[in-house]
C-alpha cells in the first residue's frame, strides 16, 4: 500500500522531519514487538462498550445502556486511534457535535444548532469544573487543554442538561474526564511535528506517594503553523502554547478518597484585527499577538456515610488573564459545590445538592470594547433535587427532577426535567424525556458597548465613513428551551449495535442583535443592540452505530440531521442555519496484526445556509498508520483532509461583513512517537 502525501507552504521543522524519518525507518524497518502490545479492538467488545459507565447525566455512575439521556462516551483508544492532537478535534467523533474549525487556533463547537465561536448553549466541563466562560458565554476553546494520553474519557451529553448541572446546559453537555492518577503511573514522552503541527512534546511522570495515594506531573508545549486564506495569501493565526499540571489521589480510610488536581499554562495566538474608528485608513487590519496566562486549582472529597448514603464536595479556583489589543481581562472564579446520594427505600434514589459560585471580573476597556463598570464582581447560586423512581424492577423507571437557580444576569430560573427508561431485557432500551432549561445573559451582553467596525455612508468625505457599535442591554432576560426527547438503544448481536434520538426543541427569548437605523447627524450613533427576540423551533434526529465486524475490523458510524423548523426575525442573520442540515461519519478500525494499526475516517458536512456567511459542503478522509516495534513504543504516521489541498468549514459570523478573511483547513501530515517506559 503506498500513501502519496505532500508538503503545502512551509516545509516542516527538523522536529517533525526526526520524526518522520524515525516512522518509516525504525517503524516499517524494525522488528517483532516485545512485551504487551497497544489495546487491540477485541479488548473493547461491543458489550464492553454498552456497559461503559456515564456520569455526566445525572452526577452518579450509570451503564450507557442505563442512561436515560442522549449519551455517547469518547474513550482514550478513540483518541489515540483518530489521531487527534486537540480535545476540539476528539470531538469529532460523537454523534450531534458540530465541529468547524474556523482558523489554526479557533473552533466553532456546539450540539443541536446555533454555532459559532462563543457557541452559547453547550455546557462544558473538565473534571467536573466549568470551562464556559462567563465574560462572552461560550468556551475559549484555544486554552482548553491537557495530555490528550491523561484522558480517561469524554461524555458527550446531548440535550437539556440544566438539572444536574444548571443554566448553560441547554443543548448539551460535555465533561473531559482525566484518569486517576493510578493509572498514569511509570514515564511517558510524546514528540512529533509536520507540515501543520510544527512540533509537540510532552512528558508525564506518576509515582505513588503512599501505599493508596498517587501523584502524576505533567508538562506539554506545541507549536501550530498558520492557515492560508481564501485567496491564497498566509494570515496571522498561528498559535503557541506552554502547559503543565498535576493530580494528587490520596484515599483517607475505607470509605473516603480525596483528590486535588491543577494546572497553568501559557498560549500565545495570532490574530487580525480591523478599524474600529471612523479615522482613515479603513481598509488597514493589523497582525497582533494575544496573550493568554491562566492556573487552576481544584480539590474534591468523596465519602460513604454510616446510613448508606454517599456524599461529594468539591471546590475550584480558576483563574485566567488575557491580553488583546480589544480587550484585556483578569477574571477569578471560585466554585464550590456539595451534593448527597440516599436510597430513602429500594425504589428511590435520591440525589440532593447546592453550589455557590462568584465570579469577578476586571476588564482594560479600550475604544473597541468598554465595560461598564469596568470591574465587577458577582455571585450566583443553586441547589437542585433528583429522584431515580424503579416503577418495575430492571424495567421501568422514572427521574423527575429540578433546579432552582439564582443569577447576576437573567434573575431565578426554575429548570425541571422528567425521564423515563423502559428496558425490556438486556438488549434493548427505550426512553423519552422532557425537560426545560435556561442560558442566561452573559456579561457582554448585558455590560459591554461593542465597536464592530465602520460602514460607508455615501457621504463626501469627511462624512463618508460611520462607526457601528452594539450597545448593551441590561435588562435582558434568560434564553429558555423547552426540549422533548426520545431514544432507543440496542444490541442486536455481540458484534452490533445501534443507538437512536430523535428531538424537538423550541427557544424562546433568544437573545440576538436587533438592527436600527444610522442617525447621520452625528454619524456615530449605534446600528445594533442586544435583545431578546422571537422564537425558534428545531428538530432532528442523532444516528449512530457499532459493528465489530471481526475481532481485528470495527466499523463506527453516525449521522445527524437538524431542521429549524420557525427562524426568527429575518433581518438578523439567521445563526441557526450556521449549523449543517446533514453531517456524518464512517471510522473503519484495522488491526493488521499484533503491532500494526490502520484507522480510517471519512466525514461529510452539509453545507451551512446562513446570510451572507455561506459554506458549501465538504468531505474530508483523514488516515493512521501506527506501529509498536518494542513493548512500550508506538511510531504512527497521521494524514488528514487528504480529498483536497485546502477546504473551508466556517466563516466566523459577525455583524457587519466587510473583509472575508475567512481560513482554509489545509491537508496535513504529521509523525509520533510514544514511549512508555
Amino acid at each position: 500500500m503506498r500513501l502519496n502525501c505532500r508538503f503545502h507552504g512551509q516545509a516542516p521543522t527538523p522536529l517533525a522531519f526526526l520524526v518522520l524519518s524515525v516512522t518509516f525507518n525504525i517503524g516499517f524497518v524494525g522488528g517483532v514487538a516485545a512485551g504487551e502490545p497497544t489495546p487491540d479492538i477485541e479488548d473493547l467488545s461491543i458489550n464492553d462498550l454498552m456497559q461503559m459507565e456515564v456520569s455526566s447525566a445525572s452526577r452518579k455512575s450509570q451503564t450507557l445502556s442505563d442512561t436515560a439521556a442522549a449519551a455517547f462516551v469518547i474513550s482514550q483508544d478513540d483518541i489515540r486511534r483518530s489521531g487527534a492532537t486537540s480535545i476540539p478535534e476528539a470531538l469529532r467523533l460523537a454523534p450531534g457535535i458540530e465541529v468547524a474549525k474556523i482558523n489554526s487556533s479557533a473552533w466553532a463547537i456546539t450540539a443541536r444548532g446555533f454555532n459559532g465561536k462563543y457557541a452559547n448553549k453547550l455546557l462544558v466541563l473538565m473534571d467536573g469544573r466549568t470551562i464556559y466562560t462567563p465574560l462572552f458565554s461560550g468556551v475559549f476553546w484555544n486554552l482548553q487543554d491537557t495530555m490528550m494520553e491523561d484522558i480517561e474519557r469524554i461524555e458527550v451529553i446531548r440535550g437539556p442538561g440544566a438539572v444536574m448541572w444548571g443554566a448553560n446546559a441547554v443543548n448539551g453537555v460535555i465533561n473531559i474526564i482525566t484518569k486517576k492518577a493510578k493509572d498514569t503511573q511509570g514515564n511517558l514522552l510524546v514528540a512529533g511535528g509536520g507540515n501543520q503541527e510544527q512540533g509537540f512534546a510532552g512528558y508525564r511522570h506518576g509515582g505513588q506517594i503512599s501505599d493508596d495515594g498517587s501523584y502524576r506531573v505533567y508538562a506539554k508545549t506545541f507549536e501550530r503553523k498558520a492557515y492560508v486564506g481564501s485567496s491564497g495569501e498566509r494570515l496571522h493565526d498561528d498559535w503557541r502554547s506552554v502547559q503543565g499540571g498535576f493530580r494528587i489521589d490520596e484515599r483517607i480510610s475505607s470509605d473516603h478518597r480525596f483528590t486535588v488536581q491543577g494546572d497553568v499554562y501559557r498560549k500565545t495566538v495570532g490574530n487580525t484585527v480591523g478599524p474600529v474608528t471612523v479615522a482613515p485608513p479603513f481598509n488597514t487590519w493589523y497582525n497582533v499577538d494575544e496573550h493568554a496566562d491562566g492556573a487552576n486549582l481544584l480539590a474534591r472529597w468523596e465519602g460513604n456515610l454510616g446510613d448508606g448514603s454517599e456524599f461529594k464536595l468539591q471546590g475550584y479556583y480558576d483563574r485566567v488573564s488575557f491580553s488583546a489589543p480589544a480587550l484585556s481581562d483578569d477574571q477569578d472564579m471560585f466554585d464550590i459545590d456539595f451534593q448527597h446520594r440516599l436510597h430513602p427505600s429500594s425504589n428511590h434514589d435520591l440525589l440532593w445538592g447546592a453550589s455557590y459560585r462568584f465570579i469577578h471580573n476586571a476588564a482594560g476597556n479600550t475604544s473597541a470594547i468598554a465595560y461598564t463598570p469596568e470591574s465587577l464582581g458577582y455571585h450566583n447560586g443553586s441547589v437542585f433535587v433528583q429522584d431515580d423512581i424503579t416503577l418495575i424492577d430492571d424495567t421501568l423507571r422514572l427521574t423527575l427532577g429540578t433546579k432552582l437557580e439564582e443569577s447576576h444576569f437573567g434573575n431565578t430560573q426554575v429548570q425541571p426535567n422528567a425521564r423515563l427508561l423502559w428496558t425490556p431485557n438486556d438488549q434493548h432500551s427505550i426512553w423519552a424525556s422532557v425537560s426545560r432549561a435556561a442560558r442566561t445573559p452573559s456579561r457582554g451582553e448585558a455590560q459591554s458597548n461593542i465597536a464592530l467596525g465602520t460602514a460607508p455612508t455615501g457621504f463626501p468625505a469627511p462624512f463618508d465613513r460611520v462607526q457601528v457599535r452594539a450597545l448593551p442591554n441590561p435588562d435582558l432576560k434568560a434564553e429558555k428551551v423547552f426540549a422533548a426527547e426520545i431514544g432507543y438503544r440496542t444490541q442486536w448481536t455481540s458484534q452490533f449495535s445501534t443507538d437512536i434520538t430523535a428531538f424537538s426543541n423550541h427557544y424562546t427569548d433568544l437573545i440576538m442583535f436587533r438592527q436600527g437605523q444610522f442617525d447621520f447627524a452625528t454619524l456615530t450613533q449605534p446600528m445594533l443592540w442586544y435583545n431578546n427576540t422571537s422564537e425558534v423551533t428545531t428538530r432532528g434526529i442523532e444516528l449512530s452505530s457499532d459493528w465489530q465486524v471481526f475481532d481485528w475490523m470495527r466499523f463506527t458510524g453516525n449521522y445527524s440531521h437538524l431542521k429549524i423548523e420557525k427562524p426568527y426575525d429575518p433581518a438578523n442573520p439567521d445563526t441557526a442555519g450556521l449549523s449543517p442540515r446533514h453531517h456524518c461519519s464512517l471510522r473503519w478500525q484495522l488491526d493488521m496484526n499484533r503491532q500494526t494499526k490502520l484507522d480510517l475516517t471519512l466525514r461529510h458536512v452539509g453545507r451551512l445556509n446562513a446570510v451572507g456567511q455561506s459554506v458549501p459542503a465538504y468531505t474530508t478522509f483523514d488516515a493512521r498508520l501506527a506501529y509498536q516495534p518494542y513493548s512500550g513504543i508506538e511510531l504512527s504516521v497521521v494524514a488528514q483532509n487528504l480529498f483536497s489541498p485546502q477546504h473551508l468549514e466556517y466563516r466566523e459570523v459577525t455583524a457587519i461583513s466587510l473583509y472575508d478573511f475567512s481560513a482554509e483547513v489545509p491537508r496535513s501530515i504529521y509523525g509520533k512517537i510514544d514511549w512508555r517506559f
